[in-house]
């Protein structure tokens, strides 16, 4: 197979790996975390990769940028959660490069991973344009994906995020990978609990607090939140005490896989569709089973009886944590090895690629 010149579009918005400090309120940095682990294999197997990204990104592929930081971040372009978005006209400018470029003949494939901002140009250009979906097709999402769907091709992330919008052109479905080797395994587990993601009502952050009162065992929470947002406001921050419930916030990978590691399960009461859930694959690889809600693309993450348990309502979710010993530490992470690796990921990608390129000639 030759090498390929391709361009991964990316974001202005965090920068490439994410870092907790570059990611704003309410935001989760996993979309950037699997855009690095994906140029970093193409860059790795040897082919000629150029990152689109805001100029504070780290890569070993040529990085173009039309920022000197992450707009998410910069105060001079006053990103606000539930305001004005203004960092969306640095999208434009960035998909503008990396289209002219690409009129120039500088590119055999583009993998875009900024979906609304670039959907509409890929009629433009001759070269093929692969859309990487990263959230739910609905609502606005669904329709401006629909209306230019013929003009590219798309990646699922999962089967099931397809359901919503199943005439757009998919190439194919990729899981997405976690980079297995840093992180640690943990067979002695301590008396926690742990949930992990945003602290938005979707990610069932409340109900977790309700179950770990069920089971009597503490829970810590970790991840980004907006302490002017009243979710967090009214239903999270006056239950947190420090003791059987704990914020830990944003904080560093490190850090992050000793607590998962050493919890006894990760809680994960869905209130939406979940398009993939990588906090999931990096609990199991750290040994830590899940149990969560039969909702989105948790058949397909989490193998049910094996690496956790798939349940319905609070009830099972507790009568779940109660027998969570059950599970085999060493399958969990050996599940993620065999269906989420890093080399698997980016071999997916490399193979749609290869079939658009000849379907193209």
């Amino acid at each position: 197979m030759r090498k390929l010149r391709i361009a991964i579009l990316a974001s202005n918005f965090i920068r490439i790996p994410p870092r907790p400090k570059d990611i704003p309120p309410l935001c989760s940095g996993a979309p950037e975390y699997i855009i690095s682990l994906l140029t970093e294999g193409l860059v790795k197997r040897g082919h000629d990769v150029t990152l689109f990204a805001s100029g504070d990104s780290k890569t070993s592929a040529k990085l173009i940028s039309v920022t000197k930081r992450s707009t998410g971040v910069d105060p001079k372009i006053g990103f606000k959660p539930s305001g004005s978005r203004p960092h969306i006209f640095y999208e434009l400018i960035l998909t503008s490069k990396c289209f002219q470029l690409s009129k120039k003949g500088k590119f055999d494939v583009i993998n875009s991973h900024i979906d609304m901002s670039s959907v509409p140009f890929a009629s433009l250009i001759k070269t093929p344009v692969v859309t990487t979906l990263h959230s739910d097709l609905v609502g606005h999402r669904k329709f401006i994906l629909e209306y230019f769907g013929k003009t590219q091709y798309f990646v699922s992330i999962s089967n099931n995020q397809r359901k919503h919008s199943p005439s757009l052109k998919y190439a194919g479905t990729v899981y997405n990978a976690v980079d297995f080797e840093k992180i640690p395994l943990g067979l002695k587990p301590k008396n926690y609990l742990v949930i992990m993601g945003r602290i938005h009502p979707c990610k069932g952050i409340k109900e977790a607090i309700q179950v770990a009162k069920k089971v009597n065992l503490p829970l810590i929470i970790m991840g980004s939140h907006d302490e002017k947002n009243l979710y967090w406001k009214q239903d999270i921050k006056p239950e947190v005490d420090g003791k059987k419930i704990i914020y830990k916030g944003f904080i560093p990978r490190d850090e992050m896989f000793k607590i998962l590691r050493e919890a006894k399960a990760f809680i994960f009461p869905l209130q939406w569709d979940e398009p993939f859930g990588i906090t999931m694959i990096e609990s199991m690889a750290c040994g830590t089973p899940v149990v969560t809600f039969n909702r989105g693309s948790i058949p397909e993450v989490v193998n049910d009886g094996k690496t956790g348990y798939i349940v319905n309502n609070l009830n099972e979710m507790a009568d779940a944590v109660e027998k969570i010993n059950q599970i085999d530490r060493n399958f969990c992470r050996q599940w993620v090895k065999d269906n989420f690796s890093i080399e698997k990921m980016v071999e997916n990608y490399e193979n749609i690629f290869y079939r658009i390129l000849k379907i193209k000639r």
